[in-house]
């Protein structure tokens, strides 16, 4: 390319008799700016590029970014990151996201496996350019693709380069790829190998920033759990003086001397002990043994301090369920709240009471029926809902993965009680 400038010489009649001009070659110069408009436009991706990955706690929107980058600076016709996957048989990534082709394009083909071609790559040695990567003797050595595989994007030129930590961990790969040969450079490979380190940098901040949003999140929950369980031990200590009252009375008007009242009314608060007990292995137990029982076990340890008529008060029918430990705090917990109202408002407040309580499987879950006969004539639901019912929804919906229904007849009270057999056995 030339620029040409000239001017006219003119006779004494003002006639142009002559022209005098040069001409510069500026094909250079051209060249000279453009390869500086190229550099301040790689200047400007790579100075946005990092100012986003510092910013940027977003695991997936910082690699994304990072891989728009790399395309955009390469050249690539496609780029994609994938994630290092350590494996029994060797090194492996699985795919992680794209840029420059629609994510179809790779999600549907297995993990990029340690072969000859990718081997160096995963296991961090360096990064790796090649004009004609079908040309490269590493190339189809691997079965069962001999290569790339079927419907995958042709690929010619390459440029690989592992994301490797501060601590020397290899945690993913950047691939680009082009159909045809030759298309990156030296010039590609240092981009690339900045990019690379930025990609670490950035994955390093947002894995410990979700560490430590975890961490936060975690701290939050047990939190929240002391103050529940704060909440329950105060209403379960108030039910233990009140349920402890009730059974002195009981035990008195059933009782005909000091001593034989002694001897029942310890043997209830035994057996009172032995329910609390189910209810805490997760809370504060010095045994942390997993242990497990069966429901029908379970609700003779709950009901058994209740009782003050002797046999017939409790009938009870069932198959074996098997309860884990987990499981068991959360029935106990629900069947101790029902028990304890029945003995101050229901039919276990009367030597007349009578209570059934079947269980069955259905399906995924056990249905629980508890029937009260005999007891005070009810009106209707209570006027007020105390901490106790709300925390037997709470266990039932929430540990149990189930429900439970009251049906406030006037006969007596009727519950159902849903309970995932999965969460039981827990």
């Amino acid at each position: 390319m030339f620029l040409t400038r000239a001017r006219p010489l003119r006779n004494a009649d003002g006639k142009i008799d002559y022209w005098f001009g040069i001409n510069t070659d500026i094909s250079a110069l051209q060249a000279a700016t453009a390869a500086a408009e190229e550099q301040r436009r790689l200047l400007e991706t790579l100075n946005r590029t990092a100012a986003m990955v510092a910013a940027e706690l977003n695991l997936d929107r910082m690699v994304q970014s990072v891989v728009d980058a790399a395309v955009q600076l390469t050249g690539a016709k496609f780029g994609a990151f994938f994630y290092h996957v350590p494996q029994p048989t060797g090194e492996a990534a699985t795919f992680y996201t794209i840029s420059g082709v629609p994510r179809e394009a790779f999600s549907s083909f297995p993990m990029v496996r340690a072969t000859e071609v990718f081997r160096p790559t995963l296991q961090g040695e360096g990064l790796i350019r090649s004009h004609d990567i079908t040309a490269d003797p590493r190339y189809g050595k691997n079965a069962p693709y001999k290569g790339v595989p079927e419907g995958h994007l042709p690929v010619r030129s390459y440029l690989a380069a592992p994301v490797v930590s501060r601590r020397g961990e290899v945690m993913g790969c950047l691939f680009f790829g082009h159909p045809e040969p030759g298309r990156f450079t030296a010039d590609h490979e240092t981009l690339l190998m900045g990019l690379a380190a930025q990609a670490a940098a950035g994955i390093d901040n947002a894995r410990l920033y979700e560490g430590a949003q975890r961490d936060i999140a975690e701290r939050k929950q047990a939190e929240e759990d002391r103050l529940i369980i704060l909440r329950e031990l105060n209403h379960r200590v108030k039910n233990l003086f009140a349920v402890t009252v009730g059974m002195i009375g009981m035990t008195a008007r059933t009782t005909s001397s000091t001593q034989e009242m002694a001897q029942a009314l310890t043997g209830r608060l035994r057996a009172l002990a032995s329910a609390h007990d189910l209810i805490r292995p997760n809370v504060a137990s010095a045994d942390q043994k997993a242990h497990h029982t069966h429901v029908g076990k379970l609700i003779e340890k709950i009901l058994a301090p209740h009782v003050s008529a002797g046999e017939g008060q409790i009938k009870q029918e069932g198959p074996d369920i098997r309860v884990g430990t987990t499981g068991a705090a959360s029935l106990a917990l629900v069947l101790h709240e029902v028990a304890t109202n029945a003995a101050k408002h229901g039919a276990l407040s009367r030597d007349t009471g009578r209570i059934a309580v079947s269980w069955r499987v259905e399906g995924e879950h056990m249905v629980l029926n508890w029937i009260e006969r005999g007891g005070p004539p009810i009106s209707g639901p209570p006027q007020r809902k105390g901490f106790g019912a709300d925390l037997a929804h709470m266990s039932a919906r929430g540990q149990l993965g189930g429900d439970i229904v009251k049906s406030w007849n006037p006969e007596g009270l009727e519950i159902v009680l849903r309970a995932s057999l999965e969460r039981l056995e827990a």
